[in-house]
C-alpha cells in the first residue's frame, strides 16, 4: 500500500513546488532542438528540428518565425533556407526561433559545426544575397536595424543591425533603455563579430561632442513592423547645431553601446546583437518601447533609424500598445499626447479583403483628434476620388473609434503560396490627445477588436497607460498657536506663534491609496510661564535709597520667558479623497532648543508704614531649557491644489505640555 502512495505523494509535492515558482518566468523547452544540413554542389541546405507547435484550445494556427546565422555575416529569415559560403572554412550554423500563437516555451537556439570546402574564388562581399539581405536597407538604403519578435520579458530578443558602407569607415551606436519608459528592460548579451566589429561599450558621452560636430546632416528613419515609410533630413547649418540634435537624441537614453565599421572587409555588413529582456519590462507588457541606432561615417552623412518594440506577454501577433506606457504627472499639461499601435495578422488561407479595428479608448481621450501617422497595407483614404483599395475611420455611437481597411488583399500565414509571414500582418500607428479637464491621477486602458471580413472578432490585450511613480518636492510656510492655557506644577504656559518653514517629500499623484509622506521643519516660538501669586514667607534685601533695606515677604511670583528654535520630523500617512481634498495622520519626532531665555521673581511684603509693597528681581538663578525628543501625534488636512500645486493645511497635534495646538500652513507641491 505504501508503495503505491509514495508516487502518488511524489507527484503531489513536484506539483506543490511547481505551484510555489514565480509564475513570472519564463518556462524551459525540454526538446531538443536540432539543425540538419545537406550539401549539393556547394550549396547547403537547412532544415530546423524545432518542438511541434502547441495550439491554443479555440486559438489561431500556430507557426514559427525564423532569423538563421550562417556563421558568416550573412543571415536569413526564410523557414529552410539555403546558402553558398565564399570562403573553404569551418563555420557554426544556428538558427533563433520565435513561436507565435504557441501553447509552449520559446525552443533553444540550436548551434550545428559544418566545413565547406569550396576554393576560395570569391570574396565574402561579392556573394548574391539572399532576399532577406537585398531587401534590407527598405528605409534609407544605408543604415536599418531588423527584430526578429518582440520583446517578451524573460526571454532575449535578436537584433540584426545593417550597414550599407559606401567605402566610409564609421561608427555605429545602439542606444537602449529611454528614460521615459523608466525601466532598464534591455541588457546587452553579445554580439557577433564576423567583420571584424571593434566592440566599444563604455563610450562617454561628453567625448562625442568632437564627432557630433562633424556631421553635416543626417537622416532619420522610424520601423516597427512593417516600415512606417517615415523619413525626415536634417541639415546642419552649424556644429553647435548638430551637437544640439545628438546630445538630445543620445540624453533620451541610458544604455548606449558602440563598435567601429572598415569597410575593406565588406560593403555591406550585418551584425547580429543578442539583447536580454528583463524581468523589469513586466510593470509595462502591451506598451512600445523605442531602440534608436545610429551611423556617423567619416563623411558626416548620417543616419539615425529608430525601431519600434512592442512589449508584450505573449508572441501573439495581434495586440494594441501604447506609448508612452508611463507618463510624467509633474509635466502633463505639457505631454498629453498618446501613440497607439494596432497591430494584427491574418492566419486564414485566402486574402482578407475587409480588416475593421474596432478601439475602445478610454473616456479621456478627445477622439476626434485622431491623427493617422502610418500604415499597412499602404493605401489612401476612401475620400480619394476612384480609391480602390482604401481606409476610412469614424467614430461609433457607443464611442468606439472604427478604423475600416476596404477592399483590401492582406495574405494569410495559411495559404499555400506564402513565402514571407511578415506580409500578412498590417497595422496602423495613431496619436490622440488627451482632454486636459479629465487628465487625472489614473490609469487609462484601451482594447481593440479586430474583425477579418465576416469572421468573429479577436479581442486584444489591454493596452494601459499610467502615471509613473515619481517623488514631489515640498514647500511649506506657516504659524501655529496653542489651544488654552497648558500648566505644569504651579506654571502656566502661554505660547506665542511664529513662524514655521518646512520642506517635505512625497509620492507624486499617487492613486487614490494611503501613501506615506515625510517632512523636516523649523518653526521659532516663545513661551511665557508664570506661578502666579504663591503664599511664601521669608527675608529679602535690596538697596533702597543708597541703603540695605530688608523686609520680611509673604508672598511671591514669578515669570520665566524662553524662547524656543523647535526641529520637527513629521511622518506620516495621507490619503487623497480627491483632487481638491487630503487628509494625512502621523507622529512628529521634535526637539525643541532654547536659544533665549530670561525670568524675574516679585516678592510682597509690608513696609514699617503698613503700606503693601512690593520689589523684583531680574535673571534669578536660571539656565538653559532645551527639551528631549519628543513624539507628537497629529492630524492633518489640505484644500487646494493637493495632487501638485497650491494649497492650504490644517494641522492639529498634542504635546504633553502644550497639550492641543494647532497650526496653519501654505503648501506647495512641486
Amino acid at each position: 500500500m505504501i508503495q503505491k502512495l509514495l508516487p502518488i505523494i511524489l507527484g503531489l509535492l513536484v506539483q506543490i513546488g511547481y505551484a510555489q515558482q514565480d509564475t513570472m518566468l519564463t518556462p524551459i523547452d525540454t526538446f531538443q532542438s536540432n539543425i540538419e544540413i545537406y550539401e549539393v554542389d556547394g550549396v547547403f541546405h537547412f532544415k530546423p528540428i524545432l518542438r511541434p507547435l502547441v495550439q491554443i484550445p479555440g486559438g489561431r494556427t500556430p507557426y514559427y518565425k525564423y532569423l538563421w546565422d550562417f556563421g558568416d555575416g550573412h543571415f536569413s529569415t526564410q523557414p529552410e533556407p539555403t546558402h553558398q559560403y565564399a570562403q573553404p572554412g569551418n563555420y557554426e550554423v544556428s538558427v533563433y526561433a520565435v513561436n507565435n500563437y504557441d501553447y509552449g516555451p520559446k525552443p533553444k537556439r540550436p548551434k550545428k559545426p559544418l566545413q565547406s570546402n569550396k576554393p576560395a574564388n570569391t570574396a565574402i562581399a561579392s556573394l548574391q544575397p539572399n532576399a532577406f539581405e537585398q531587401n534590407f536597407f527598405s528605409s534609407n538604403g544605408i543604415f536599418q536595424i531588423y527584430k526578429l519578435s518582440d520583446a517578451k520579458p524573460g526571454e532575449d530578443i535578436q537584433l540584426v543591425v545593417g550597414v550599407n558602407t559606401g567605402g566610409q569607415k564609421g561608427k555605429v551606436f545602439i542606444l537602449s533603455n529611454e528614460k521615459i519608459a523608466g525601466l532598464n528592460g534591455f541588457k546587452f548579451a553579445n554580439q557577433s563579430k564576423y567583420y571584424q566589429e571593434q566592440l566599444d561599450s563604455l563610450v562617454q558621452k561628453d567625448q562625442l561632442h568632437s564627432m557630433w560636430a562633424s556631421v553635416k546632416q543626417s537622416t532619420f528613419t522610424k520601423t516597427g513592423s512593417p516600415d512606417y515609410g517615415i523619413k525626415e533630413v536634417s541639415d546642419f547649418k552649424s556644429s553647435q547645431q548638430a551637437i544640439d540634435y545628438f546630445k538630445d537624441l543620445y540624453g533620451a537614453y541610458n544604455s548606449l553601446s558602440a563598435y567601429d565599421i572598415e569597410p575593406s572587409i565588406a560593403e555591406q555588413q550585418f551584425s547580429l546583437i543578442n539583447l536580454d529582456v528583463t524581468p523589469d519590462m513586466l510593470v509595462d507588457t502591451n506598451t512600445i518601447v523605442t531602440l534608436t541606432g545610429v551611423f556617423i561615417p567619416e563623411n558626416g552623412i548620417a543616419n539615425v533609424h529608430q525601431v519600434d518594440i512592442p512589449v508584450v506577454k505573449s508572441h501573439d501577433p495581434n495586440k494594441m500598445s501604447v506609448r508612452p506606457a508611463r507618463m510624467s504627472y509633474r509635466f502633463q499639461s505639457k505631454n498629453k499626447t498618446l501613440t497607439y499601435k494596432v497591430q494584427f495578422q491574418n492566419d486564414g488561407e485566402g486574402d482578407a479583403r475587409h480588416v475593421r479595428l474596432e478601439m475602445f479608448l478610454p473616456p479621456e481621450v478627445r477622439k476626434e483628434t485622431f491623427r493617422l501617422k502610418s500604415l499597412y497595407p499602404k493605401c489612401d483614404t476612401c475620400a480619394t476620388p476612384n480609391a480602390l483599395g482604401c481606409y476610412q475611420y469614424t467614430i461609433k455611437d457607443n464611442g468606439a473609434l472604427l478604423f475600416h481597411f476596404k477592399d483590401i488583399a492582406l495574405p494569410g500565414t495559411a495559404s499555400k503560396t506564402l513565402t514571407d509571414p511578415d506580409s500578412s500582418k498590417g497595422f496602423i500607428l495613431f496619436e490622440v490627445d488627451m482632454e486636459k479637464k479629465k487628465f487625472k491621477n489614473k490609469s487609462f486602458k484601451s482594447y481593440t477588436d479586430i474583425y477579418f471580413d465576416n469572421n468573429p472578432p479577436i479581442t486584444t490585450n489591454i493596452s494601459t497607460s499610467r502615471f509613473r511613480q515619481i517623488w514631489s518636492p515640498i514647500v511649506t510656510v506657516g504659524t501655529a498657536a496653542t489651544f488654552g492655557t497648558p500648566e505644569e506644577n504651579t506654571l502656566k504656559h502661554q505660547f506665542k506663534p511664529g513662524i514655521q518653514l518646512g520642506f517635505g517629500l512625497a509620492p507624486m499623484a499617487p492613486y487614490n491609496k494611503p501613501f506615506w509622506q515625510a517632512e523636516i521643519y523649523t518653526s521659532y516660538y516663545s513661551r511665557s510661564s508664570e506661578t502666579g501669586q504663591l503664599e511664601e514667607k521669608g527675608v529679602i534685601t535690596f538697596v533702597e535709597n543708597g541703603r540695605d533695606m530688608k523686609y520680611e515677604y509673604q508672598a511671591t511670583d514669578s515669570t520665566v520667558n524662553r524662547d524656543f528654535l523647535s526641529i520637527q520630523v513629521p511622518l506620516q500617512i495621507r490619503y487623497n479623497i480627491n483632487s481638491w481634498v487630503s487628509v494625512g495622520a502621523g507622529v512628529a519626532f521634535r526637539k525643541d532648543f532654547n536659544t533665549k531665555f530670561s525670568n524675574s521673581k516679585t516678592y510682597f511684603f509690608t513696609s514699617a508704614q503698613g503700606v503693601e509693597n512690593q520689589h523684583t528681581i531680574e535673571n534669578t538663578n536660571i539656565e538653559k531649557e532645551d527639551s528631549p525628543i519628543k513624539y507628537n501625534p497629529f492630524f492633518d488636512i489640505n484644500l487646494g491644489r493637493v495632487y501638485m500645486g497650491p494649497a492650504i493645511g490644517f494641522r492639529l497635534s498634542y504635546d504633553k505640555n502644550q497639550k492641543s495646538y494647532s497650526g496653519i500652513y501654505g503648501v506647495w507641491r512641486f
